[in-house]
């Protein structure tokens, strides 16, 4: 069995723990705090997959955003930011890969061992888009081919430095101890029997495995990770999104005493609270602005979710203007073919409305109560072509309640 991260990491406590106690001192923090850096949706591509080809270009073009063609800068970056942030972990939840590549998981696996030289040890969970794949391609010039996608088992082999045994009945769970005040039950509830869905399943074993990890957990807090979603976070992203059997997870654990779930999936940034219970789900790390969370657990037993944009220090000079550029012009080019029978002006005006919403939503600073988007004359247009499905999808997350989805406090 893996060592606890701070057996296995002697250098990284004395030295880490160290440099983290000045540097949260510093900021007016607790020094025992414990830090956990979060991420998701990597969708990380090996490169000898897609290198020099036009095709796998023009496929992300047409996709949402993923700048899956910098897996490798956007790796080095937050292996960097991992250790400027004094992380005590790095715990990765889930879509590990662009579309569950053999070749990708071996290199993202060579990065994550990486990260762990330099005293972060690196914790994963498999999603949707990473075991039993069998749309798993390549792409070379114009054309692409199958390549080999991973069974459990040998995901479980090439992560096995980042992941526990797994439990009998719960797919791949584990509880990765963090320290000693605090565990996190990554859930595995992908669903890959046969071939990889989209939706995820909570089901029995899970509840039997998760009971016992909350009794392991003694006194440490227990926080849970799945890929998707344990609360509704909006109307709009429901089916294959919140997992099935959601309510009896919920349930579970609220009476387990766990006060935050860490998700991803949705590649939206947006915290929801129910009963006590928050799910903080993570946007993708592959699309702008490449957020990541730290989740800390003061010394006087508060916690707390902040997420974070990756900065541009390590990362290609102009990397974010671009990638921020990326995804506005995709969310754009999408909208225009919806628009196709308006004035040109017009079309052009409410594309960018839309472009500049969804980039907005997606990373998490939509907040409903900002009267500046109802003022904009490309809403005022949107408003006279309300029978648009485009309009429709907007519609609904302006009329959700929405407020600060990149922090939260534990009361």
């Amino acid at each position: 069995m893996r060592n606890p991260p701070r057996s296995k990491h002697p250098a990284r406590v004395v030295l880490g723990a160290f440099s983290a106690a000045l540097l949260l001192l510093a900021m007016g923090c607790p020094a025992l705090a414990t830090r956990v850096m979060v991420v998701s949706d990597l969708h990380y591509m090996a490169r000898e997959l897609y290198d020099g080809s036009e095709l796998f270009i023009r496929a992300l073009k047409a996709g949402d955003g993923k700048l899956t063609q910098y897996s490798d800068a956007l790796m080095s970056a937050l292996a960097k930011q991992a250790l400027r942030e004094s992380a005590d972990a790095l715990v990765v939840t889930g879509d590990l890969s662009f579309n569950g590549e053999k070749q990708s998981h071996l290199a993202l696996a060579k990065w994550f061992a990486d990260i762990e030289k330099q005293g972060v040890p690196v914790w994963v969970l498999p999603g949707n888009h990473d075991i039993n794949v069998p749309t798993a391609r390549g792409f070379r010039g114009d054309e692409w081919y199958y390549t080999a996608s991973v069974t459990p088992e040998e995901f479980s082999e090439i992560y096995a430095d980042f992941m526990e045994p797994a439990s009998g009945g719960a797919n791949l769970s584990y509880v990765a101890p963090i320290d000693d005040r605090m565990k996190i039950a990554m859930t595995d509830v992908a669903y890959y029997d046969g071939a990889a869905q989209v939706f995820g399943v909570f089901m029995a074993g899970h509840a039997d495995w998760l009971e016992a990890a909350s009794r392991g957990a003694g006194e440490a807090e227990l926080l849970t990770a799945t890929h998707h979603s344990l609360l509704t976070h909006t109307e709009f992203m429901k089916d294959s999104y919140v997992m099935l059997g959601s309510e009896t997870m919920s349930a579970l654990v609220r009476r387990c005493g766990v006060r935050l779930n860490l998700s991803g999936h949705l590649h939206v940034q947006h915290i929801a609270q129910e009963g006590g219970l928050t799910d903080a789900a993570l946007g993708a790390f592959c699309a702008w602005p490449h957020r990541y969370a730290l989740v800390t657990l003061r010394d006087d037993g508060a916690l707390e979710y902040e997420a974070k944009s990756l900065p541009g220090d390590d990362l290609p000079e102009g990397f974010l203007d671009m990638s921020r550029a990326w995804y506005l012009d995709i969310a754009r080019e999408k909208t225009r073919a919806m628009l196709s029978d308006l004035e040109p002006a017009e079309a052009e005006q409410m594309a960018d409305f839309a472009a500049r919403f969804n980039l907005a939503y997606f990373s998490g600073t939509y907040r409903s109560d900002d009267a500046a988007w109802q003022a904009d004359p490309g809403y005022v247009l949107w408003r006279e072509h309300s029978d648009n499905p485009f309009w429709q999808y907007m519609d609904m997350v302006m009329n959700e309640q929405s407020g600060d989805n990149l922090h939260w406090i534990s009361q």
